[in-house]
């Protein structure tokens, strides 16, 4: 990939940030990469029990997923409270052609790479990771 000029070090460890709690992600890439990213790229899994709908509370985060470049970049987990599994699929059509389980630190690393590539693309997308890679960014 062609050198960016983002700090690849500083996006990765913001999308590091969040990683272990899934809701808690899933808030940080709505709020933060939707303003950057169409909103068919950013995913969100949620599942919950009868008990908890008819409360009319919120489905639990069970998987967030961002897609760039023919890469499905995922966290999932079995259940909640469980550790989230960091995996990049990678596709051409739609169609998976290798999945690979990657550590949240690599995985954040590609991650960042990716969406800095996309930001050299994209004024919006720019706009939105400069001011997540400011000092004091949600």
């Amino acid at each position: 990939m062609a050198s960016s000029h983002w700090d690849l070090e500083v996006l990765a460890a913001g999308l590091r940030r969040y990683s272990s709690d899934l809701s808690l992600y899933a808030g940080f890439l709505l709020t933060t990469l939707s303003s950057a990213l169409p909103a068919e790229m950013v995913r969100v899994e949620r599942r919950g029990g009868m008990l908890g709908r008819l409360r009319g509370a919120e489905a639990p985060v069970v998987a967030v997923s961002v897609l760039l470049e023919g890469r499905n970049f995922a966290l999932r987990r079995q259940r909640v409270g469980a550790p989230a599994v960091a995996t990049i699929r990678h596709e051409s059509g739609g169609v998976a052609l290798r999945t690979e389980t990657v550590s949240i630190d690599e995985w954040s690393r590609q991650l960042a790479a990716a969406l800095a590539g996309y930001a050299e693309r994209n004024a919006a997308a720019a706009e939105a990771l400069a001011r997540f890679t400011l000092p004091g960014a949600p």
